[in-house]
């Protein structure tokens, strides 16, 4: 029999997880149904259906009842974070996983970032995430200073390696989170997932929540995911609608959380931006100036 400890327990014979998983989707059987696939049978699976249509709600449902899986259905598309908050309130397990639905786990990285969590220094727990191919897709950045900002605007960050937006995984101050694991008294402590956005920048409003109780973000590349990038964005926005919305949300988030010294380095990020913009006819780079303009106009 499998030893028992913080992570894990026995019922009535059965071995069990102690950990819920949310599975939040979107107008998308097929890669939700190979996500819980892939995920330990042992933890608690509740597969939030966010608004989709007739024919994949009556398949999810029908698929999580063969797999004695709980369905949550939203009644509407609520977005990112307040689909997660819904799927959380159907939880009863001492840790949850945050999961999109269009990832695969590797054997093995539901437990390793459980091991994380008992150290009670870490605030949420984030796997290494890898493409459909195999590589390295983990992606991570810091939190935009009035420095950062001011190396971005000017270009000192290209020779400046520390005064970059994005940061390796082991240095960033916050990671992407198709995948994140968190204790559920740490997710109660902060307010659950910040509904400020419909979608983007919750990862780093997370992260930032956590370190603001003196926690830390655990990276666990041991712990492995497969990830396909933006599956569920692509099939609604195009490369720069997803590149202006990003940008958007990447400088509210900043302005929301360090106020006036956010907004000063959000304008310096957004200034940095559109000098890039205005080089060459790059629509992406376009799209992306009419984002960092947005997010500091945004209320």
């Amino acid at each position: 029999m499998r030893a028992c400890d913080s992570r894990s327990r026995v019922i009535l014979g059965r071995f069990e997880l102690d950990v819920s998983i949310v599975v939040l989707a979107w107008e998308d059987f097929e890669r939700t149904r190979v996500c819980v696939l892939s995920l330990p049978a042992e933890a608690e699976i509740v597969v939030v259906d966010n608004g989709s249509s007739e024919p994949i709600r009556k398949a999810l449902s029908e698929f999580c009842a063969q797999r004695g899986v709980r369905y949550v259905q939203s009644g509407a598309n609520l977005g990112y974070a307040r689909g997660m908050n819904l799927g959380v309130r159907h939880t009863t397990r001492s840790h949850v996983i945050l999961s999109n639905n269009d990832i695969v786990v590797h054997e093995g990285a539901v437990e390793r970032l459980l091991t994380a969590l008992e150290d009670r220094t870490v605030g949420a727990a984030f796997p290494g995430v890898v493409t459909p191919t195999g590589v390295p897709q983990t992606e991570g950045g810091r939190f935009l200073s009035v420095r950062v900002g001011i190396a971005h605007a000017t270009g000192l960050s290209l020779v400046v390696p520390s005064l970059r937006i994005i940061a390796e995984p082991t240095k960033a101050d916050w990671l992407t989170g198709p995948f994140v694991a968190l204790r559920r008294s740490t997710l109660d402590a902060i307010g659950g997932v910040d509904e400020t956005s419909f979608f983007y920048g919750e990862d780093m409003r997370l992260c930032w929540a956590v370190r603001q109780r003196g926690l830390r973000v655990a990276y666990l590349p041991d712990a492995v995911i497969m990830h396909e990038d933006d599956a569920t964005a692509r099939r609604r926005w195009s490369e720069e609608e997803i590149s202006r919305r990003r940008t958007r949300e990447f400088i509210r988030a900043t302005r929301d959380m360090a106020g006036r010294r956010g907004q000063v380095a959000g304008a310096a990020f957004a200034l940095g931006v559109m000098l890039r913009a205005a080089v060459g006819p790059n629509p992406k780079r376009r799209a992306t100036a009419r984002g960092a303009l947005q997010g500091l106009r945004a209320r």
